[in-house]
């Protein structure tokens, strides 16, 4: 029987059955990125979304201060990085659109997305971002609607450095 995603119908492996005469048989499940946007629609600590991420990540708030360390820069840096870590108070969350290959169109992204795109775009080109506006929980399109954090970001030695600026 094949096993495919529910959500994005990625295919997921096949599963053991007893023998039928139907093979065209499918059961479906959810994919480990189909569960982590879900998860991410709801919110989760700044840790766990930047964890989620595959690149290597420092995060920062606005006084300088680390606020978190994704484990692909604690496994670049051996565990690590000299710093201790200050918790982030806001929860991270992505929209429902956030992993469409077309994204959601928004000019102003929710706090999920304006990190994930800022942090991966920055680590892709090697180029900063400055002050990218986000929402701490949802996406607008309304350019006059007023945004809650700045993303910028800076690549050193093949680590983003992401800055998280609460207005």
């Amino acid at each position: 029987m094949k096993r495919v995603c529910a959500w994005c119908n990625s295919p997921m492996g096949s599963v053991r059955i007893k023998k039928t005469a139907d093979s065209s048989l499918v059961t479906h499940s959810i994919c480990s990125d189909c569960s982590d946007n879900l998860e991410f629609q709801l919110g989760v600590p700044l840790q766990r979304y930047l964890d989620s991420l595959k690149i290597p990540i420092i995060a920062l708030n606005g006084d300088g201060r680390v606020i978190a360390v994704n484990c692909e820069a604690f496994r670049i840096h051996s565990g690590k990085t000299g710093e201790e870590t200050t918790e982030w108070p806001d929860r991270i969350f992505e929209c429902a659109h956030a992993r469409l290959p077309e994204g959601c169109g928004n000019t102003v992204h929710c706090s999920g997305c304006a990190i994930r795109c800022t942090a991966i775009e920055c680590f892709k080109t090697g180029k900063s971002l400055r002050d990218m506006p986000a929402h701490v929980t949802h996406c607008d399109s309304d350019p006059a609607a007023k945004a809650e954090l700045l993303i910028s970001a800076d690549r050193i030695n093949k680590v983003v450095f992401l800055r998280i600026v609460k207005l």
